[in-house]
């Protein structure tokens, strides 16, 4: 908390109370991120769908509650179909009886969330498929003094102030609260700026081709049109 001036932390802020208070940092940290749309964190999981729908339900239950690490939050979902690789569409839990009954059987097309560590794949297979699950995984708490997180590039300085936001409240400084406030949500943007771009390679492309790219690979009808860049 150096960096934040706060002088004498040990006595009016217990080692106890800042360890739970930067491990909830840093776990708020990992998924703002992630929702954001940076991959840093994300882990995946593989296995091979089964056939056909889970009773009584009208979709296929993907249970990854056995998954290590275990999972916060499922980002993107794979299946391999005769060697092409189809990412499955997020739709809402509401939209789960939108690909037909129980006898509803094919290449799979969506994927919702039915809880933290189950999905519903949509419709259920009419084939045994292999798939990738991208995932959140959780992270193990810090406990030990000699305990690190790799902030990647510095990004911890967000964890500092985060932390930073929430002793200056409970020390009721509001004026201290804004700065603080201010400095960690320009810290945060300064990191999705960095965590979320990536650079051509070879500089500026003039004259870009932008509808071939997208019509690339397109080998077969299950392919589908990459989206705009």
């Amino acid at each position: 908390m150096d960096q934040a001036d706060i002088a004498g932390s040990t006595a009016r802020n217990s080692p106890t109370l800042l360890t739970r208070l930067i491990n909830q940092s840093i776990q708020h940290f990992r998924e703002k991120l992630s929702i954001e749309g940076a991959q840093h964190y994300l882990v995946s999981t593989s296995g091979t769908l089964s056939a056909g729908t889970t009773s009584p339900y009208a979709f296929y239950v993907l249970d990854l509650s056995a998954v290590s690490p275990s999972i916060v939050r499922c980002f993107g979902v794979d299946i391999t179909v005769q060697n092409d690789v189809i990412p499955l569409t997020h739709v809402p839990f509401a939209s789960r009886n939108d690909y037909g009954g129980t006898d509803a059987k094919g290449i799979p097309a969506a994927w919702a969330v039915l809880n933290t560590a189950k999905l519903a794949i949509l419709p259920g297979s009419g084939s045994s498929y292999p798939y990738v699950v991208w995932y959140l995984p959780v992270l193990a708490d810090l406990s030990a003094d000699a305990d690190t997180f790799n902030g990647v590039a510095g990004w911890e300085d967000f964890i500092v102030w985060d932390v930073v936001t929430k002793l200056i409240v409970r020390d009721q400084y509001p004026q201290a609260f804004q700065m603080a406030l201010a400095k960690r949500d320009e810290m945060f943007a300064d990191i999705l700026r960095s965590a979320t771009r990536v650079s051509a390679q070879g500089g500026l492309h003039v004259g870009r081709d932008v509808l071939a790219e997208r019509l690339r690979g397109l080998g077969n009808s299950r392919r589908r049109l990459l989206p705009p860049p």
